[in-house]
């Protein structure tokens, strides 16, 4: 096979935060945080398109998610034509990435974790390998043709815009641009206090929650934690931080069975087409296998909650 091209490079979750100051403003941090994004995201493009590694998909990925959440903070507090497009062709970009990574992990994770399947002697690897890996070269077609499109190139110029600190056109308003000018202080607790509410209404009677409960939970958790990691440096630099986004990180982790078996199981309905009897068996001992495994994860999801309620948020510092 030839060298793949490139090398993925990680996001900088804990690793490398977005480095803002106390005297920032929306308009300032808005440029640091987007400077962060472009270097991630144009550095995984090509690795994504070529196909050969994994991680760029993941990488693009995860990527799109924070340009999302970035948005979605900027639409609450200043709804514009452009941030509307900006989320609904970043929508397009993350939807057939998120197909192609799901197939991703389908084979080179839920698989093998199914091995114990085989054993009882359910041919799940016999029956769902062939499928799966015809759906994922598909997805990835779908990559190649949607990253090298129109979408993808307007999303990384308006990213590239706002790095370099040229904001979307309706922002250029003197009404605007003075409200950019807010500080990012006063930007940062308002919205990290309102999705830290969400989180917390939405686990609430944690223990009761049916798994589509949960996963909403953890989607709240996941929209938290991308803005904590953009604006952690503003209130809690150096160590100070680091206990709430562990917390956070590992309650979203704790859900993260919610999250695989949902997915499994809509990539499952799509072997519908193809389902005969002895597919259908299968289909039906893996959905079993993960309900169990899911059902396993509860307690050690709900200590994690318990952590997560009692943890100090760190812009109240």
């Amino acid at each position: 096979m030839p060298d793949q091209v490139g090398t993925a490079i990680p996001d900088s979750h804990g690793a490398a935060p977005v480095e803002l100051e106390p005297g920032d403003s929306v308009c300032r941090a808005v440029a640091r945080i987007a400077a962060v994004l472009r270097d991630h995201l144009t550095a995984n493009l090509p690795v994504a398109i070529d196909g050969r590694n994994v991680e760029g998909v993941h990488q693009v990925r995860v990527a799109l998610r924070r340009f999302r959440a970035l948005v979605a903070l900027l639409r609450r507090d200043y709804p514009c034509a452009t941030l509307d497009e900006a989320a609904a062709r970043a929508r397009r970009l993350a939807r057939a990435v998120g197909d192609a990574r799901d197939w991703d992990v389908f084979l080179l994770e839920t698989l093998p974790g199914l091995s114990p399947l085989g054993r009882m002697g359910v041919n799940v690897a016999g029956m769902l390998l062939p499928l799966a890996a015809a759906r994922r070269d598909a997805a990835y077609d779908g990559v190649r043709q949607i990253l090298g499109g129109e979408d993808a190139r307007w999303v990384l110029r308006l990213v590239n815009r706002l790095a370099e600190g040229e904001l979307w056109d309706e922002a250029r308003s003197p009404a605007g641009l003075k409200a950019l000018e807010e500080p990012a202080g006063a930007f940062a607790v308002r919205h990290l206090a309102r999705l830290h509410r969400k989180v917390l209404r939405k686990g609430r009677g944690f223990t009761l929650l049916t798994p589509p409960q949960r996963h909403e939970v953890r989607l709240a958790l996941k929209r938290l934690r991308y803005a904590a990691e953009f604006f952690v440096t503003l209130h809690a630099p150096g160590h100070a931080g680091r206990r709430y986004l562990h917390r956070l990180a590992a309650m979203q982790a704790a859900l993260g069975m919610d999250s695989d078996v949902l997915t499994t199981r809509l990539l499952l309905e799509r072997f519908g087409d193809a389902a005969d009897g002895e597919i259908r068996y299968v289909l039906g001992a893996v959905t079993g296998f993960l309900c169990c495994r899911q059902d396993a994860t509860h307690e050690n999801a709900h200590r994690r909650w318990r952590k997560f309620r009692r943890t100090a948020v760190f812009w109240a510092r």
